[in-house]
């Protein structure tokens, strides 16, 4: 009944060859990371499409949803090359920049309908 694990009853890892190196975890990126990016890219891609008139000339109508584009293909790139975290951060920073615009026009109509906008002019 002697088995080794008895009489060894700590064993240290096993330590990889000589001249043998473990590779480090690959890293997955951030969340916080992607949320800057996408706010980034929605920031400076509307600063920049509207300063070269993109969005207001009437051939190119839908210019304003460029930089989402931008945002959406970049998340998924990132999410296929295994940077998950920094992709989802992406998709999750285009979602809050979204949830930002929506509140802002609610608080703009809910300003016009209270009385405190238009007929003031």
């Amino acid at each position: 009944m002697s088995d080794d694990r008895t009489s060894d009853p700590y064993r240290p890892p096993l330590s990889p060859e000589p001249g043998i190196e473990p590779e480090p975890p690959k890293s997955e990126g951030t969340l916080g990371a992607g949320i800057g990016l996408a706010w980034t890219v929605m920031v400076l891609g509307e600063i920049v499409l509207g300063g070269l008139g993109v969005s207001a000339h009437p051939l190119f109508l839908g210019g304003w949803f460029i930089p989402p584009l931008i945002v959406v293909i970049w998340a998924i790139s990132l999410i296929n090359r295994d940077v998950r975290r920094t992709g989802k951060g992406m998709l999750l920073g285009l979602a809050s920049v979204v949830a930002v615009l929506l509140l802002l026009v609610a608080a703009c109509f809910g300003l016009v309908i209270m009385g405190g906008g238009l007929h003031n002019l």
